[in-house]
């Protein structure tokens, strides 16, 4: 999930990525929280396979970062700092929209809205890519033990100023409700930069609107 950005950069996308990405249509995507987990990886894979991306995230210096290294690569990647819950987004512009590892930081309130949205600005025959830790990442026993529950599987934390959320997959489904689902993953899985040792608990899925 992390990347140290520079000529020496190699990207660690999300595996779903990789395995689906001649599936999308060719044209815009939408990336969402893009630095937050993949440190803007995802959106330099499908800018690197021809998408014209346009990714929002909170943090200044990774936004600044994503969009450097971008532009020094000739992709197509606009990085805009904006928070994601004051959004607007153009309806039926995008092939593909992620939601990758940011759902998670945003209230039970606001994510569904989100996540519609979403959904609303995909082209017919657009897809939709989601994923955040799960029941089984072991932060959730640590969050569980230490924090405050302020909704349903949703801890504050203090040392970063906001919540986090653990999914199941039954929840993550109903966010989709309508869409067809392509895939899903649910599980542990070792993270995918070779520097993190450690684990997660995962759960993503993949989802599409309807060609007409």
């Amino acid at each position: 999930m992390n990347a140290t950005r520079g000529k020496d950069w190699k990207g660690y996308p999300d595996l779903f990525l990789p395995k689906y990405v001649s599936m999308f249509p060719k044209g815009y995507v939408i990336d969402l929280g893009a630095c937050t987990g993949s440190k803007g990886d995802n959106a330099i894979f499908l800018a690197e396979h021809g998408f014209e991306v346009e990714a929002f995230d909170r943090n200044t210096k990774l936004i600044n970062e994503l969009q450097e290294y971008a532009k020094g690569n000739n992709l197509t990647v606009r990085a805009i700092r904006n928070e994601l819950t004051t959004l607007t987004i153009i309806p039926k512009r995008y092939s593909l929209a992620l939601l990758t590892w940011s759902l998670m930081y945003i209230r039970k309130g606001e994510r569904a809205g989100l996540v519609k949205m979403a959904t609303k600005g995909l082209i017919p025959g657009g897809y939709i890519y989601l994923s955040a830790f799960s029941t089984e990442d072991p932060g959730f026993l640590i969050c569980k033990d230490k924090l405050d529950e302020i909704e349903e599987r949703t801890y504050f934390v203090p040392t970063r100023k906001m919540p986090v959320h653990f999914f199941d997959l039954d929840e993550m489904k109903e966010l989709v409700d309508g869409l067809e689902i392509v895939a899903v993953k649910e599980g542990i899985e070792k993270d995918p930069n070779p520097k993190d040792d450690h684990f997660h608990g995962v759960v993503e899925l993949l989802a599409k609107v309807p060609d007409k």
